[in-house]
């Protein structure tokens, strides 16, 4: 069993409400007093009983339902390996099939007996008009539910990643093939800048956020090539140099000369802040979610190119790397993956509709 959103188990603190009120409901009836018991009859054991064992009745259904409905907001997918006769989609963005050097991979696959369809809403087959560009979580997910073995081939603009991230599941490969910018473009973006050397120094403690910048650098590179120069070393091993750049992710004390990004929580409620002249102070751990919504490829370029980038960055569609937008295992550089899955949505509604019908119909046998 798995989940495509887990984030929302923790509507299972909800648990906690119908214990509460079963528990409070449990007091003792009030005192009436009267003159005579003559005429009063004991009421039989049986009936509160009956009365007992339909409280508790209600509590496991209750209970029974915000479950269900945690589970359903989940994404829920019952276990299941991908069966042997399970169709083979090529699923290509549109305007990607005409890409000249993806075209012999793509002839190639369906020789193999894929199926070429389009990422967009459906999966269906490549169309001829203008396509949007894609909610890629979205269409990542409803992949997972199918019985398909698919592999992707997706610009990965930073435009289509919307909402909440998506474990990528098993029975996908996703490629990024980026051809937003032509090559004349590129060289249009980048002819008025000065080449610059970065060099990422990190402490261990700091791997996640390290692969995080250099993804978000690479987006960059992808840009503006021969721009951009990058080297990767640890805090022990930094030696001050001429370098023009320094980024800092480490607790250490960091050098003051040059250019240079220190990480210092907190301080901002932006991403990055600039804290004089030549010091930049990134105000936050790094993730995955804080990469792609506050938009840390685009806030490294203003940094090192000022605003002779920000605004054609922004105008256009920039291509996020993979690292960034899908789970990556913590111990490698291979991308983590849900094992492949049925989705049980629909019994999962049934389910919620069933309970919440029995549920009133023991409150209004109670009169609750």
């Amino acid at each position: 069993m798995s989940l495509l959103n887990p984030i929302w188990l923790w509507g299972l603190s909800a648990l906690s409400i119908p214990v509460a009120i079963h528990l409070l409901s449990r007091k003792e009836g009030p005192v009436i007093r009267v003159g005579s018991i003559r005429f009063l009859s004991e009421t039989s054991t049986s009936k509160f009983s009956s009365i007992r064992l339909n409280e508790v009745a209600s509590l496991i259904v209750r209970s029974a339902l915000i479950l269900v409905l945690t589970l359903f907001l989940a994404g829920m997918l019952w276990p299941g390996e991908i069966s042997k006769d399970a169709a083979k989609w090529a699923v290509v963005e549109h305007g990607l099939e005409q890409n000249a050097s993806l075209k012999p991979v793509l002839d190639s696959l369906q020789k193999n007996g894929y199926a070429l369809r389009e990422l967009s809403p459906g999966f269906p087959d490549i169309q001829q008009q203008t396509g949007a560009t894609p909610d890629y979580f979205a269409l990542g997910g409803d992949l997972a539910t199918r019985n398909v073995q698919a592999i992707v081939f997706a610009r990965n603009e930073l435009t289509g990643f919307k909402g909440k991230r998506t474990v990528l599941p098993a029975n996908i490969q996703w490629i990024t093939y980026a051809d937003n910018l032509t090559a004349g473009e590129n060289t249009s973006l980048a002819e008025n800048l000065q080449p610059i050397h970065v060099t990422l120094a990190y402490d261990p403690d700091f791997i996640r956020d390290k692969k995080i910048m250099s993804a978000a650098l690479a987006a960059i590179t992808a840009i503006v090539p021969e721009k951009i120069s990058v080297d990767e070393t640890l805090v022990d091993n930094f030696a001050p140099g001429n370098n023009a750049w320094l980024i800092w992710l480490s607790d250490k004390h960091a050098p003051s000369s040059g250019k240079v990004l220190i990480l210092k929580q907190g301080v901002s409620n932006q991403l990055i802040t600039q804290e004089n002249k030549n010091h930049w102070l990134l105000t936050k751990r790094l993730n995955e979610e804080n990469a792609i919504d506050e938009h840390l490829a685009i806030e490294l370029a203003t940094m090192f190119f000022h605003q002779q980038i920000r605004a054609q960055l922004q105008a256009g569609n920039v291509t996020v790397p993979n690292e960034l937008v899908w789970s990556t295992n913590e111990s490698s550089e291979v991308a983590t993956t849900t094992t492949a899955g049925i989705s049980i949505d629909k019994y999962l509604l049934l389910s919620i509709v069933a309970l919440l019908i029995l549920e009133r119909l023991l409150a209004f046998y109670r009169k609750q």
